[in-house]
C-alpha cells in the first residue's frame, strides 16, 4: 500500500508537470448518441522516471503500464461511458493510450475540465466540476446546451507564476518562477473539442471551426513564451478577460448553445 500511495503522487506529479499532451473529442450525433476519442500521452523522459522509481521500491514488481485498456475501462466508468477499443500511442519522443468510448445520451456523460491527467488520479482527488450536459431533438434541428464548469476565480490555472510586483526583487522572483514553469511544464498541451454528425447552425461558443468546436485548449510552450500573454492571464477579472490569448482557447461564456443538423 506504502508503495502504491507513494507511486501514485510521484505519476499525477510527473503527469501534471512535465511533457504531458491530452486530448479529447467529443462526437455528438443529431440524436444525442455519440462517441469520444480521447488520447493521453506523456514523455519518453517522465516516463522513464516512473519506472525507475516502480523498480527501485520493488524490484520484481512489473513496470507500472499506466496507459492501458484496464485504465481507459475505469476512465469509462468516470465518465458514464462505455469502452469500445483501444490501442498503444507510441513514438521516440512520447508513449501513451488512444480510447474510443460510446454514449447513448449525452446528458448523462461526465467531461472533466482536466480529464487528461486527473483521470489518472482517484476520482476523490478530482475537484473540478464536470461539464453539464443538456440535450433536445427537434423536427429540423437539434439543440445542445453545455453548462461550462463554475470557475469563480480568475486563476484558472492554479500555480501560474504572475509578472510580480515593481521592486527589482519581485521581478526577479517572478522571473525565477516563469523559468520553472516553461521547464516543467514544457509540450504539455490540453484540448477538449466537440465535433457535430452534420453542419452548425448557431452557437455562441468563442472558437468553431467547421462541424467542430474548442471547448478548452492550452498550448502551454505558446503560453508561456509569451510575456504580454502571462500579464493578460494574471490580470483577468473573469473568463471574458482570458479571450485570445496566445496559446489558450476558452469558451468565455457560462453556457454555450450549438443548433446544428445533418
Amino acid at each position: 500500500m506504502r508503495f502504491q500511495s507513494s507511486l501514485l503522487v510521484i505519476l499525477v506529479g510527473v503527469l501534471t508537470s512535465g511533457c504531458f499532451r491530452s486530448t479529447t473529442t467529443i462526437e455528438l450525433k443529431t440524436d444525442g448518441s455519440g462517441t469520444i476519442v480521447q488520447e493521453n500521452a506523456v514523455g519518453a523522459q517522465a516516463l522513464a522516471m516512473i519506472k525507475s522509481f516502480a523498480s527501485q521500491q520493488n524490484a520484481k514488481a512489473p513496470s507500472p503500464d499506466i496507459f492501458s485498456q484496464e485504465q481507459a475501462i475505469k476512465t469509462a466508468q468516470s465518465m458514464g461511458v462505455t469502452f469500445v477499443s483501444g490501442e498503444p500511442i507510441k513514438s521516440a519522443e512520447m508513449e501513451g493510450y488512444r480510447a474510443r468510448y460510446r454514449f447513448d445520451d449525452i446528458t448523462k456523460i461526465k467531461i472533466n475540465m482536466q480529464q487528461g491527467p486527473d483521470s489518472l488520479a482517484p476520482a476523490a482527488a478530482q475537484k473540478e466540476p464536470p461539464f453539464g450536459f443538456s440535450f433536445s431533438r427537434g423536427a429540423a434541428s437539434s439543440l445542445l446546451t453545455i453548462q461550462m464548469p463554475d470557475q469563480k476565480t480568475p486563476g484558472a490555472f492554479p500555480g501560474m507564476p504572475g509578472t510580480g510586483g515593481t521592486s527589482d526583487a519581485d521581478k526577479a522572483q517572478a522571473a525565477q518562477a516563469l523559468a520553472m514553469m516553461k521547464m516543467m511544464m514544457q509540450g504539455m498541451f490540453l484540448d477538449v473539442s466537440l465535433a457535430v454528425d452534420g453542419r452548425i447552425i448557431k452557437s455562441n461558443a468563442n472558437h468553431v471551426q467547421g462541424s467542430k468546436i474548442t471547448l478548452l485548449q492550452v498550448d502551454f510552450d505558446k503560453l508561456l513564451a509569451d510575456e504580454a500573454a502571462m500579464k493578460r492571464l494574471e490580470g483577468a477579472k473573469d473568463l471574458k478577460g482570458l479571450a485570445d490569448i496566445p496559446g489558450l482557447k476558452i469558451v468565455t461564456e457560462p453556457k454555450v448553445v450549438i443548433e446544428f443538423s445533418r
